[in-house]
């Protein structure tokens, strides 16, 4: 009896993905809505069963894929299979909503990581290069746009634009990691709520205002700070880039717990929560606060405020 349910509800699965699959390969505009969705039938499955049976509806999710897509239909069904069955592998076993959150991140990643190796060694497509592609060829129809209207181009915007690419093209590394870690959460704040409905106990996260990273944050940063001031690196050199993704990704994590103390001072002078969402707000939009909060990060971190407030 449990076998047949077991095959009816993986069948069903796979009936569901297929269609967003559909919908998302042959709509383009419902794509916008259904690449949120497409990890709920792997999630929901291997949140109730073992992982073998999650890994057999992961290959028949590729083997419907190559059937009603084109190959690049595959990664498709590699992603989200692997992630949600990662996900739900975890609710399963009564992992923590962190440990399923960096885990499922990690597979997004890696998976990530491995198509862009595959499509750059068998198909010699680079993604980079064909995104600068797109945005010289915006520059050039921007400038010709100007020229028809008997304006001048700002002559600076070609190099600010080649600025630009070539940071990318640096914090490249940084950007997937970022990329990764955010598609993930979305998956879980819009998923998490359809799994309970069906009667799947979800974990849920500790407060936003209990964050608070190791004091070895701190040296990290310090060191790629000395190391940038003090040694001449070349730009494309694989320190420049380690550096420079270093130094952007430490200073996320300490942007966060300077956010993290706002809310926890917040909570503990019972403020309304409006002040710590304008906060929010207001660093996202203005990068003077950004650096400010990411100054109190560092303060919180090195001298244990949330520790010396506790014990007044």
């Amino acid at each position: 009896m449990k076998n047949t349910r077991m095959l009816t509800e993986g069948a069903l699965m796979l009936a569901v993905f297929t269609v967003l699959l559909l919908l998302t390969v042959y709509v383009p505009m419902a794509m916008l809505a259904t690449q949120f969705f497409l990890i709920l039938p792997f999630l929901l499955y291997s949140s109730k069963y073992p992982i073998k049976n999650s890994i057999v509806l992961i290959v028949g999710a590729i083997f419907m894929s190559m059937i009603i897509g084109t190959i690049l239909s595959v990664p498709i069904a590699i992603l989200y299979g692997t992630t949600g069955t990662m996900m739900g592998y975890c609710i399963r076993s009564g992992k923590s909503k962190v440990v399923a959150y960096i885990a499922s991140s990690l597979v997004f990643l890696a998976n990530v990581v491995l198509f862009y190796i595959v499509a750059a060694q068998l198909f010699s497509m680079n993604f980079l290069d064909e995104l600068a592609k797109i945005f010289s060829a915006s520059a050039e129809q921007y400038s010709g746009i100007m020229r028809s209207l008997g304006q001048t181009p700002d002559p600076n915007m070609e190099q600010q634009l080649q600025d630009m690419i070539g940071m990318m093209k640096t914090l490249a590394p940084s950007l997937l990691l970022g990329g990764a870690f955010v598609s993930v959460i979305l998956f879980m704040v819009i998923n998490f709520p359809i799994i309970k409905r069906f009667g799947v106990e979800v974990p849920a996260f500790p407060p936003f205002r209990t964050i608070t990273f190791p004091k070895s944050i701190l040296w990290y940063y310090l060191i790629t700070l000395i190391v940038s001031l003090f040694i001449q690196m070349e730009e494309g050199t694989f320190l420049y880039m380690a550096i420079v993704n270093a130094a952007y990704i430490l200073q996320i994590l300490l942007f966060i717990q300077g956010l993290a103390f706002i809310y926890y001072y917040s909570h503990k002078k019972s403020w309304s929560k409006a002040i710590p969402i304008t906060a929010t707000v207001m660093t996202l939009l203005l990068p003077l606060f950004f650096s400010l909060v990411r100054l109190l990060g560092i303060i919180d971190i090195g001298f244990d405020l949330r520790k010396r407030l506790a014990n007044k």
